[in-house]
């Protein structure tokens, strides 16, 4: 508290810090020390004692993990983790964790009573006796002491049993493990058997959030969009929504309760074209407590759900498959593929993208959600209307545009920030205790707008929201029109110094980009969908800050970042490093690789042919299937770039280059006409890679920057030219108006070079 005073930070809140200590610290200590304690009693050998401690602390965990035991009723002191929210206080691991602490300390308790009937009285040394003794001095009144503690400790601790392995049951990671590989093999069978598309959707749903319960109903239209008629639909459930599927004229032909696989049979073939209508009700009910924190997307105040969570999955569903390489050997499953690869001339292999994977393409939703009459509904589209009814507030959103099938269902005690902008509504819901950070957040999502519409084309939404979730994760989503955004990423961070920490303007900038790639086109699920979703977003996000930063060396702080996510990436692949354009969903190319290879592309041929190859991508495909793959994108992008760069879309797209740029020396020299002579020389590599990590040095002959600073913390660039790079060895010379002070090769960190520091060096005197 000394602590934060000194910086400034006032909203000091005891009851917080006090809860936080007696719910975790105070607990372990309280209940550790009791069991060490009756150790040193039974053993009456302190060295012994030390050891056997030791041993207890350190070798049990790892017994039980040996055996696959996760019950935090055999790990001494365990109980669910609790993560504290302005939102939503200590969460719904809270009512989990005080019955575990109140089995802990009971079984403390009883630890001690034993270590005190144990105690040495006189010269005793053997347990056996230490027993005895006990049975005969101690009193009847300790004993019944001692029998209504164990007594009591049994009893909570058969409801702890009931409520986490009998009420709320759950798999160990070995068995779940063993189920997905079994899954797998029961079930891969169907994974490419013609299914119906989602082509509308009806929800109604009611929120509880202080029950924790929610309720679902789903008038789905399916849509036979294949050229062959189906005759069954297949479902994977989730069993903790208790789904009921409601089929016009079918009947279920097989329900796998162990792998939640289901077959609904039609007794009439659905035809190509035709449409079925199908109702889903679904409900998550909150029962007691679970062994870890439970549903956190189900919290009293900050429920966040998205339709993949509320709906059963449509046909196989691939996600649960096992990724790792060597747990699928252990399973005896062939290595998975990340992604189908990437085709040329793709036609039937196009008309999935990687979102929704041929579940569904663009559609219309529409929403009536309840909540309770504290809080605020939001669901996608524009409000219809709000009422209230039987003390619930209800709303009815429907979406402007047809847009992909992915959506978010919010609840919350908000308050509301709005703001109008070419008739757009910018709203931000954020928490009471957050308005620090609101103004800037309407500012970045006005700012991403305008550049966004400007460069790309039109946003097709009437608002665009922001909306505040508790921290129990920590992430920013985009869905059409909405962006779920963690109190902890935005909310709550110090943003006094808005020069230096401008993560609140890249994460909305980033997100707001999805409102055009992933939203208005996605690419085809396959190697390089993601270029044009992550890629094309965090390059829009960079485009937005450059617009905002002061000088150009601001922006080779951003740069850096995605250059290190890039290069820690690669040093840790465990599979193939593909080419920027074959990228399977890897988030160190698709984030770092990509975003600091499109943003130094602008600058070698300029920000508006970058953006009008985008553009011109964007508006061939927007919102129309097949979807496009990223030889689509390459194939606008192409003729934007001059020939004597046309080396840049091999290295940088097609193939994984790195450089190796280091200043071997920098020297100044004075003139008569009061101007400094700069000499430098440089030694610069191209480095070819390939998928598996062997790189290999290749000839040199491209357009690289060299520059001198004028100041030592290489913030005011004072000259730079981009010069030609056609030996290892070169040097140049130039002459500048004022004192260098530093000089470098790429001075912007344009390139993803593999190691920056030798870029730049102090430059002498002669």
């Amino acid at each position: 508290m000394i602590y934060q005073l000194l910086k400034g930070y006032t909203r000091l809140e005891l009851d917080v810090y006090f809860q936080d200590f007696i719910y975790s610290n105070l607990m372990i200590y309280t209940i550790w020390s009791s069991v060490m304690i009756m150790i040193q009693v039974v053993l009456n050998n302190k060295y012994i004692g030390y050891f056997v401690s030791i041993a207890v602390i350190f070798i049990w965990e790892i017994i039980l993990a040996i055996l696959d035991v996760q019950s935090n009723m055999l790990e001494i002191g365990a109980s669910p983790s609790l993560t504290y929210s302005d939102m939503n206080g200590f969460g719904p691991g809270l009512y989990g964790a005080m019955w575990f602490n109140l089995y802990w300390i009971l079984f403390s308790i009883v630890c001690l009573l034993i270590a005190g009937a144990l105690w040495n009285r006189g010269v005793i040394s053997s347990l056996r006796d230490k027993i005895k003794t006990a049975i005969k001095d101690t009193s009847k009144g300790y004993k019944i002491l001692m029998f209504g503690f164990t007594a009591i400790w049994i009893l909570v601790a058969g409801f702890v049993y009931y409520n986490t392995q009998v009420l709320n049951t759950y798999r160990t990671s070995d068995e779940q493990e063993l189920l997905f590989s079994n899954f797998e093999k029961k079930y891969k069978k169907y994974e490419h058997v013609n299914h119906p598309k989602i082509t509308d959707a009806k929800y109604f749903i009611d929120i509880f959030p202080y029950k924790r319960d929610v309720l679902v109903k789903a008038k789905i239209k399916l849509t036979n969009e294949t050229n062959s008629p189906i005759d069954s639909i297949h479902f994977v459930i989730d069993k903790r929504w208790e789904p009921q599927i409601k089929i016009p004229n079918a009947s279920i032909v097989l329900n796998d309760e162990e792998f939640g696989y289901l077959i609904y049979k039609l007794n009439q073939s659905l035809q190509p074209q035709s449409t079925i209508e199908i109702e889903i009700n679904t409900q998550y009910i909150t029962k007691g407590f679970e062994n870890e924190a439970g549903n956190t997307s189900i919290v009293n105040n900050g429920t966040f759900l998205n339709n993949f969570e509320i709906l059963p999955s449509l046909g196989y569903n691939a996600g649960v498959e096992l990724s790792d390489k060597n747990t699928r050997k252990k399973y005896g499953l062939k290595p998975k593929d990340r992604m189908p690869e990437l085709e040329e001339n793709c036609s039937e292999n196009c008309r999935a993208n990687y979102l929704s994977d041929g579940r569904s393409d663009y559609i219309n939703v529409e929403t009536v959600i309840s909540t309770s009459n504290d809080q605020i509904a939001i669901a996608p589209g524009s409000l219809q209307k709000q009422w209230q009814e039987n003390g619930r507030n209800y709303y009815h959103y429907k979406s402007d545009h047809p847009s992909q099938n992915f959506y978010s269902f919010i609840s919350a005690k908000f308050e509301i920030a709005k703001r109008k902008w070419n008739g757009i509504d910018i709203e931000v819901y954020y928490d009471k205790k957050h308005p620090m950070n609101v103004d800037m957040m309407l500012d970045a999502v006005e700012r991403s707008l305008k550049y966004y519409t400007e460069n790309f084309g039109p946003y097709y939404h009437k608002q665009c929201r922001i909306i505040e979730f508790p921290r129990y994760a920590s992430f920013a989503q985009a869905f059409p029109g909405t962006m779920p955004y963690s109190e902890a990423i935005g909310f709550i961070i110090d943003l006094e110094d808005e020069e230096e920490n401008n993560v609140v303007d890249a994460v909305i900038a980033h997100e707001m980009g999805h409102q055009w790639w992933a939203h208005q086109v996605v690419g085809a699920n396959m190697q390089g969908g993601t270029l044009m979703s992550e890629s094309f977003a965090e390059y829009s996000a960079l485009m937005t800050m450059k617009g905002i930063s002061k000088t150009p060396m601001k922006m080779r702080e951003f740069l850096k970042y995605d250059h290190d996510r890039y290069l820690r990436g690669r040093s840790g692949e465990v599979d193939n490093e593909l080419p920027l354009y074959k990228v399977e969903n890897q988030g160190y190319i698709h984030y770092g690789k990509g975003s600091v290879i499109l943003y130094a592309l602008q600058d070698y041929i300029g920000e508006e042919k970058v953006n009008n190859a985008m553009r011109d991508f964007l508006n061939e495909y927007k919102y129309k299937t097949p979807y496009p793959t990223s030889l689509d994108f390459l194939r606008h992008l192409e003729p934007q770039v001059p020939d004597s760069l046309n080396y840049l879309i091999k290295d940088w797209f097609k193939d994984i280059t790195l450089y190796d740029n280091r200043l071997k020396d920098a020297s100044y020299k004075k003139l008569a006409n009061g101007k400094y002579k700069v000499s430098m020389s440089i030694e610069s590599y191209k480095i070819k890679a390939d998928s598996i990590g062997n790189e290999t040095k290749v000839s040199m002959n491209d357009w690289i920057d060299i520059g001198v600073f004028s100041d030592s913390d290489e913030e005011r660039l004072l000259y730079e030219k981009r010069v030609k790079i056609n030996k290892p060895l070169m040097s140049f010379s130039f002459e500048v108006d004022s004192l260098p002070k530093k000089a470098a090769i790429d001075p912007r960190h344009l390139l993803i070079d593999r190691v920056y520091d030798d870029n730049i060096k102090n430059i002498s005197s002669e």
